[in-house]
Order: structure tokens, then C-alpha cells, then sequence
């Protein structure tokens, strides 16, 4: 083996007087000389430090019929200057190489080759060269190559091969298993990965040869040069997610049981002690017999089934109690390895993935990854899913836009409905997850919301309960999954409300990472924990939320009666209905599982957007609370169609195009007070000096308390409207001092319908505390009712 002299560095590139300060700021400017004497460089590339800073860059010059010029850029401190990199350079793409520690590396010559190289690797791969071309590799810093397997391409021509030559013996020192590739003939004299193939060659037939010299790599024997090797850490070769070598999975005991799961099915099995003991028993667990013969041995050579036992229960004994609460089915999770790095993983059913911060989903097995918390396998979410490709920005532009088309009550919603999607995607890997609840009147586009926007953007990953489904039966379906739960007509009638209460119980529950478990117990007297951690969508006509603890988890979406817009707003309305159903056709049928990979590889960049946003909401509205699930909506309608990291100037800005008075105003307010202020803005029909016409309450009830025509509706027609809906005004002394309300009225209970508090609402007006019951029957408009009355000035008319 040809002995490589590693102490002969030849000087190439170095700065004599070394000027480069680092890191140098960004954007990067070509200094006035070289604009002046070569003009704007055609490309350039910039070198960067592992933490992703700028070291230096490096611009090219192609003049036509003259020879490339290429100059390195440097920062002095004060200003852009060409100049050397100097000693101990990094890699291309070290920022690339550090976030992907174990993967296959191709390292070229020079940064055209680097680009061209792109279009040849295997996803995965990372393309790297060194600064300064042939005769300066020795200036380069090759330690960030540990831990990879490495295939060389190098120029075809004779500096090449011999750089090529030279960084295999540094390879060999830092035990990096390598191989050169071996170019044809057929390739001209120069050629590299940057120039067009010579024909007869394909793209494939390059991928293929790189894919077969990542598995010829090898450590390379390299004779004593006398340079001390640089220590490497033992741990460099080692899977921080999976261990390779476990054939099962040892998961704990408890009260003579011991649990494992297997590796031919991925799922969790009780073992007693002497089913464990045996050769039945064990086989059960890996059925390859020589495994526990390498492991087991009596004195005549025979398997000792009864000592491999042992040693299992040892194992399970050595994991503590099995503890069901550390089960996670399906869906997205954040986890950390052993040394405190965060993950994501990714739960299909049959499959599980990791993602890691700018990484592509690895995938890993049920029983090898390294984790405290236990995947196992279930039915897949989505048959055939290729999860390699995620939704573009484009896609996700036009989610964003079909749930703005709706005729929503505020324009917030819409981003807010898109936020949803887009974070209920992945609602295990939220620390706060935000419920929403869509309400509105008959023909509002309710059902629309689910059947078109909902399905066409989660498909299978989410369930899709109807009205009559029990808390217990949701609880049932999820397991241990994290998925979305998307509850079409969530009654709220009376026989409902227990119902809906022990729904809402759970939705508080799966808010938090911070709540505990749900237990419940079973027909064998054993109790079974239940971790929640879906994000619950609800639609209904009508809306119950009491409690203050869920009125801060659930964001209310109104949507309008077409009805209560104006004539003149209604021709656009159609038009955006009509946008909204032509984006939902152009959505390609692939999208939920394109956007589960997109929000899963962007997940850490969502979560720090959550952080800025939340910050900021608290900051300005002065309520954390809010923070949570605002801030949560919003980042997660950004992701769809960025994954650009925020700040608080960003967000600032992004929030000063929303009014988030109508989503707060409710929240502070009593649930009386919000009932007459939703009675006062709902919309009937009246009779008009041109016909019948819209109007508000409130402005009706401004004209029989004042005793005066407003615009074109006269006094009699404003009072018998208002009847005919359960109102009617009290006069003492010729002035207005109360206005009834019907208690059993049925065009008054259509009205009160999508109030926040519609649920025994009755009950709800008398705790005002100046409301007055009627001693009898009172008449409205030919039927009578008892009602009850509040005064004049409780009512927020002055806001209609």
C-alpha cells in the first residue's frame, strides 16, 4: 500500500497575513474591484460552519471565450474582500453534515460539481468538496466526514485522481470507510459531475454507480506517517435512534406477567414465567433457535432454555413495571434520544419514522428504535402513502385560501380554520393543542367545512364522529393514536347535554401536555390509561361552552346566513363560494399524506413559531391563555405556506393585518351580557317602505324604544316583527324601561341558536341580576308566553 505522507502540507490559497474574520454577515456582497474588472459573478457558493454561520464564499466567473475565473470572499471585519480561506477550512455543506450525522457522503471537486452532483444522489445523501481545487485539500478541515460512509468522484484527470488519492489516506486515519470511483474511459479528459453526460449515459446509471460504491466502501490501510491519529469517539458509528442488533423488545412486568414485543409482529405480548422458560415460549418471541443458542449454552451443549429465560425476565425486570401510559399509536410525537435530542416521530401503523431539524424522515423499526416510550403497530392510516414527498408551498397557499372563501363573521376565521388543519395534523407533537368549534345557522356551509375542506386536506388521518357518538366511543376509536377528531353535528339539545359535556371533559383533557391520564376501568377490575392528544374540531348550529376552561381551549368560527349580507355583497359571495369549490377540485388526492410530511419534517419550526407567536399575543393582549390558542392557529396557517423561522417584529407585523377584537370581546364576557349582545346583531326580515328587507335587532329595537322611524321601517311594523320573534317593550309613562322575552318561543330559540351560550338560555337571562319574571302569561304576536324582562339599559344597542 503506497505510504501517504500527511505532514507534506504545500502551502495553496493560504492567506500569509490572515485578514478573515468569522462568521462574516449575511447577505454577501462582491467587492467593487471584481464588479468593476469581471462584473456580477454568474454564481456563487457559501461556505458555512456546522452551527450553519458563513465562513467565506466563493464566486465564478465564466467570460464567453476566455477561462473561468473564480475568486474566494472573505470578511475583514469592516468590509467583503477576496482573499485566501486560510488553514483549516470547512467542508461544503458542513452545516448539512452536522445535522445529518450518519449519512452517506459524496464529495466532489469543486463547487460546480457539488451543484451538478444534486441531481445524481440518492435522497439522503450529502454533497460536499473542499475550497481551493486540487492542490488544496490539505487546507481543509475532513474531520466532520467521521461517523459517514464516503464515495470520492474525482475530476477525470491526473490532479484530480491524486487529490482523490490523498483525501482517502486522511479517510483512513479518521476511520471513514470510502471508496474512489473509477471513471471510464468514455468520460472526456476533465470531466466532472458539473458537465453534461456523454451520450449513452443516463442520470440512473449514475445513481446506480454511486449506490454500489457506498457499498464497496471500506476502511483503507494506510502505512504509519507518524502523524497522531486524531481521536475519534467510539460512539461516532453509533445509531443515536435504533440498535440493530435487538431482535425484541423488553418492555417491563407486573405481577407475574412480563411483556415484550416481538419482532415478526411488532406488538406487545404477555409472557408468563414458565411460557417464558421454554423453548415453546421463547421461540414465540424471535423463532430464529440459533439466537438463543449464541446466547445460551449448558455445560453438554445444548440450549439452556430455562437460563435464556431468565435472562429475559432480567431484561423486562431491568425496564421496571410496565406502565400502559408510555404507549403511543399513531400520529406525530415529539421524543428525545438518550442525550436529550429532540425527535420527531412519525407513527403510520405499519411504519414508524424520525425527523430531525433539517433531516429527511428516517425510518426506523417498532422494536429497535431507542425511545422511553413504546410505538407498536396498528392498521395503517393511509394505504400505499409514499411519505418521501411533501406538500409544497403552493398546496398549502391553497388550503389557506379555500377556508377563507367561506362566509365567515369575522375574516380571522378563516386563517383560524387553516390553522387547524394545519397543526391538528400533528397534534401529538403540540404542547398546546386548540380545539375549534364551527357554528352557524341552517344552509351556512357547515357541512361543507367537513365533507370538503376537512376530508379533502386529512383524509383518513382524522375521524369523522356523528352526533350521536359517546365521549366512550371517541375514547375507544383513538386508543393511543394522535390524530384529529372532526365531530359533525354535535347536537345540543337537551338529551345531548350530558353527552356533550363528557366530549367537552375530554377535550380539556387532550389540551395540555401537562393534564394526566384518563383512567377508566373494565369488566376484570382493571384500570386502563387513556393519553389524549387529539385536537378536536366540533360543528353544530348551536354552541354550549360554560366553563372559562374551555371557552380558553375552543375558538368559536361563526359563519353567516348568505341572507345577512347585503344584496350588494352577495354577487361576491357567490363568487368566493365558487373559488372555494374550483381550489377544492384542484387539490390532488395525495394531500393528506403530502401535508403529514410536510408539517412533520417542518415540526420544529412550527413549534419555535408557536413560541414567537404566543409571546407576542400575550404581550399584546395581556393574556397568555390566549397566547396558546391564538398564537398555536396562526403559526400553524403560516406553516402551510412557509417554513421560514419568525420573530417578533415578523409576527408583530402578521398579526397588524387581523382585528382579534371579535375573537377576544366574548372571552372576558358574562354569559348574560353575551347573549343579548348576540340577540342584538342577529338578522330578520322586516317589512320596508321597498319591501322586506333585512335588519338587525337591535336597530328594530332602537325604534320601538325610541318611538321613532329609522330610515324606511316604521314604528308598527319594528313592534310586530319583533313579536312575532318572542320581544316585545315594556312602556311606563310613556317610556321605554324593559324589553320581554318569551321564555318558550320558537323563532326566538332559532335566534338564540348560535349564541356561545345557547344551552339553557332561559335559565341563563334570569341570573341577570335586574332581569324581573312576568307574574302570568304575556301576549306576543297572537300567543302568549311567560317571559322575562331586562331593562333597557342592560342591552347593548348603542353597538348595533
Amino acid at each position: 500500500m503506497r505510504k501517504v505522507d500527511l505532514t507534506a502540507v504545500t502551502p495553496a490559497d493560504i492567506t500569509e497575513t490572515p485578514k478573515m474574520v468569522v462568521p462574516m454577515p449575511e447577505p454577501i456582497e462582491v467587492p467593487a474591484s471584481l464588479i468593476k474588472s469581471l462584473g456580477e459573478p454568474e454564481q456563487m457558493w457559501v461556505y458555512r460552519t456546522a452551527d450553519g454561520s458563513a465562513y467565506g464564499a466563493v464566486a465564478r466567473w465564466n467570460p464567453e471565450g476566455k477561462k473561468k475565473e473564480v475568486r474566494p470572499i472573505v470578511w475583514d471585519g469592516k468590509k467583503f474582500i477576496t482573499s485566501g480561506f486560510g488553514p483549516e477550512r470547512p467542508l461544503f455543506n458542513s452545516d448539512m453534515l452536522a445535522a445529518r450525522p450518519m449519512s452517506p457522503v459524496l464529495v466532489v471537486e469543486g463547487e460546480k460539481a457539488a451543484d451538478g452532483a444534486q441531481q445524481y444522489v440518492p435522497d439522503g445523501w450529502v454533497v460536499t468538496t473542499w475550497q481551493g481545487g486540487s492542490n488544496a485539500w490539505q487546507n481543509t478541515d475532513w474531520s466532520p466526514l467521521a461517523g459517514h460512509r464516503v464515495v470520492i468522484w474525482p475530476d477525470n484527470d491526473s490532479p484530480g485522481v491524486n487529490a482523490s488519492a490523498e483525501i482517502q489516506g486522511v479517510l483512513a486515519v479518521l476511520k471513514v470507510p470510502n471508496s474512489i470511483v473509477q471513471i471510464s474511459s468514455a468520460f472526456p479528459d476533465g470531466w466532472d459531475l458539473g458537465d453534461e453526460l456523454p451520450e449513452k449515459y443516463t442520470g440512473k446509471q449514475i445513481t446506480a454507480l454511486l449506490k454500489k460504491e457506498l457499498k464497496a466502501a471500506q476502511l483503507v490501510d494506510v502505512e504509519d506517517t507518524g502523524v497522531e491519529e486524531p481521536e475519534v469517539s467510539e460512539a461516532v458509528n453509533e445509531d443515536p435512534d435504533q440498535d440493530p442488533a435487538r431482535r425484541y423488545r423488553p418492555l417491563g412486568y407486573d405481577n407475574g406477567e412480563y411483556y415484550i414485543m416481538t419482532d415478526e409482529e411488532y406488538q406487545i405480548r404477555s409472557y408468563n414465567s414458565d411460557k417464558l422458560m421454554s423453548q415453546k415460549g421463547l421461540v414465540a418471541i424471535h423463532g430464529d433457535r440459533e439466537f438463543w443458542a449464541a446466547r445460551q449454552f449448558s455445560p453438554g451443549g445444548q440450549t439452556d432454555w430455562i437460563a435464556a429465560g431468565l435472562n429475559v425476565m432480567n431484561e423486562c425486570r431491568a425496564m421496571h413495571i410496565y406502565d400502559t401510559g408510555r404507549l403511543r399509536g399513531r400520529g406525530v410525537w415529539m421524543d428525545k434520544d438518550k442525550d436529550g435530542g429532540d425527535r420527531a416521530m412519525l407513527h403510520t401503523g405499519r411504519k414508524l419514522f424520525i425527523s430531525r431539524p433539517d433531516q429527511e424522515l428516517k425510518e426506523t423499526s417498532f422494536v429497535r428504535v431507542k425511545s422511553p416510550w413504546i410505538y407498536n403497530k396498528r392498521h395503517e392510516l393511509i394505504h400505499d402513502a409514499n411519505y418521501s414527498v411533501c406538500a409544497s408551498d403552493e398546496e398549502g397557499r391553497l388550503i389557506r385560501e379555500m377556508c377563507q372563501q367561506l362566509r365567515w363573521s369575522s375574516p380571522l376565521y378563516g386563517d383560524l380554520l387553516a390553522g387547524w388543519l394545519a397543526t391538528a395534523i400533528v397534534c401529538g407533537g403540540m404542547d398546546w393543542r386548540p380545539h375549534i368549534w364551527v357554528t352557524g345557522s341552517y344552509a351556512t356551509g357547515k357541512s361543507t367545512i367537513i365533507e370538503r375542506i376537512v376530508k379533502s386536506v386529512l383524509g383518513d388521518i382524522s375521524l369523522y364522529p356523528k352526533g350521536a357518538t359517546t365521549e366512550a366511543g371517541i375514547r375507544s376509536a383513538l386508543q393511543s393514536d394522535a390524530i384529529p377528531v372532526a365531530f359533525d353535528e354535535s347536537e345540543t339539545e337537551e338529551n345531548a347535554k350530558d353527552r356533550l359535556l363528557q366530549i367537552l371533559s375530554l377535550m380539556r383533557q387532550a389540551s395540555s401536555e401537562g393534564n394526566g391520564a384518563i383512567y377508566k376501568g373494565s369488566a376484570n377490575h382493571v384500570a386502563h390509561a387513556f393519553n389524549i392528544r387529539s385536537a378536536f374540531m366540533l360543528v353544530s348550529i348551536g354552541v354550549n361552552i360554560k366553563q372559562g376552561a374551555d371557552l380558553s381551549r375552543i375558538a368559536v368560527l361563526t359563519l353567516r346566513p348568505q341572507t345577512s349580507f347585503a344584496f350588494s355583497e352577495r354577487k361576491a359571495l357567490e363568487e368566493r363560494w365558487n373559488r372555494m369549490l374550483d381550489i377544492n377540485a384542484m387539490l390532488p388526492l395525495d394531500l393528506p399524506q403530502k401535508l403529514l410530511a410536510r408539517q412533520t419534517h417542518n415540526l420544529f419550526t412550527l413549534r419555535h413559531n408557536i413560541l414567537v407567536f404566543k409571546q407576542t399575543i400575550s404581550n399584546m393582549m395581556n393574556s397568555p391563555r390566549l397566547g396558546d390558542q391564538l398564537g398555536t392557529l396562526l403559526a400553524g396557517s403560516h406553516s402551510l405556506y412557509s417554513t421560514q423561522r419568525l420573530n417578533e417584529q415578523q409576527c408583530e407585523k402578521y398579526l397588524a393585518r387581523h382585528n382579534l377584537n371579535d375573537f377576544t370581546e366574548i372571552k372576558e364576557e358574562q354569559e348574560d351580557l353575551s347573549l343579548l349582545r348576540h340577540l342584538c346583531v342577529q338578522i330578520i326580515r322586516v317589512e320596508t317602505n321597498h319591501g322586506v328587507q333585512d335588519r338587525a335587532v337591535g336597530e328594530l329595537l332602537r325604534i320601538v324604544i325610541k318611538k321613532r322611524e329609522l330610515e324606511d321601517v316604521s314604528y308598527n311594523n319594528a313592534a310586530n316583527t319583533l313579536a312575532r320573534y318572542g320581544m316585545r317593550v315594556e312602556n311606563e309613562g310613556g317610556r321605554a324601561i324593559g324589553i320581554w322575552l318569551a321564555n318558550k318561543w320558537p323563532t326566538l330559540d332559532r335566534l338564540v341558536q348560535t349564541a356561545q351560550f345557547s344551552q339553557g338560555w332561559v335559565n341563563i337571562i334570569k341570573r341577570h341580576h335586574r332581569a324581573r319574571q312576568s307574574d302570568s302569561a304575556l301576549r306576543f304576536a297572537g300567543s302568549t308566553s311567560r317571559a322575562t324582562m331586562i331593562p333597557v339599559e342592560e342591552w347593548p344597542l348603542e353597538e348595533t
